[in-house]
């Protein structure tokens, strides 16, 4: 019990509290012990928080939970869950055919102690235009507030795994608009960033590579908030995308992010 409790703790620190570099950008990402099951199995899956592909895995907290499930061919089935069991779940893939595991954290909360680590972090994620707007609004220098979501997607081959990624009603999410299991090695990857189910424009992509986790590739959406990717290696791929928005004034924040990640294994 003393071990759950100090895991919880761990990620509660990691997850929320204050700021204090570029570091503390955490990404947060679904991890499958396997991304190609057999139908039948059942799948640990982790719940991972860290920076370019490489973070701790944390225990699954039922209040930071908002959404859990599997969608298939058959439809969507809510993940049964123990407070603080590490891998988060046991996914149960019944069905052969591209599983879609979701994840929706409830909002959280964080403070930046001053401008300069804003502006840092936010540069991290291509979002360069948030400290500008910052400064031009007149915002607060020291103690800058900000509300956060994440939004977490991992694709399964199970069995032949034939099937296509799809909007799965997250309101900021990725999806991969070709199945990636079935992608020859050399062909782009083509994605897309949705927003309430609305296409974003000129958000920044990353895409890694569990193996070579320090060189991601990454571009820019277009208008039609879609982005092909270039260059992603056979592997285990985490692709993420964050966006930045002013706050509504009832979250007594001056800034809100979303962060929408999608991990799968590439042949």
């Amino acid at each position: 019990m003393r071990f759950i409790f100090c895991r919880i703790l761990a990620f509660l620190t990691v997850l929320g509290g204050v700021c204090v570099g570029p570091s503390v950008a955490h990404e947060f990402w679904l991890d499958p012990v396997d991304f190609t099951p057999k139908p039948g199995a059942s799948v640990p899956v982790l719940h991972r928080t860290g920076i370019n592909f490489l973070g701790d895995s944390y225990p699954y907290i039922r209040a930071a939970s908002k959404r859990f499930s599997v969608l298939d061919g058959r439809g969507e089935r809510a993940i049964k869950a123990v407070e603080g069991d590490d891998p988060a779940a046991e996914v149960d893939v019944p069905n052969p055919g591209l599983a879609i595991v979701v994840y929706q954290r409830t909002p959280d909360s964080l403070v930046h102690p001053t401008f300069e680590k804003f502006s840092e972090i936010v540069a991290v994620e291509g979002l360069e235009a948030v400290s500008e707007q910052h400064r031009a609004q007149g915002l607060p220098v020291v103690n800058i507030r900000e509300t956060y979501a994440r939004f977490a997607k991992t694709l399964l081959k199970v069995g032949p795994g034939k099937g296509v990624d799809r909007a799965v009603g997250l309101p900021f999410e990725i999806v991969v608009e070709a199945n990636p299991y079935e992608l020859a090695p050399t062909a782009l990857l083509p994605v897309r960033i949705l927003h309430l189910g609305k296409p974003v424009p000129n958000i920044l992509v990353k895409a890694f590579n569990r193996a070579d986790p320090q060189s991601p590739r990454q571009a820019r959406t277009d208008a039609e908030g879609r982005v092909r990717l270039d260059g992603v290696p056979s592997g285990e791929v985490l692709i993420s995308a964050v966006q930045m928005m002013r706050a509504e004034p009832k979250t007594n924040a001056e800034w809100s992010s979303l962060w929408a990640s999608l991990t799968f294994k590439r042949p």
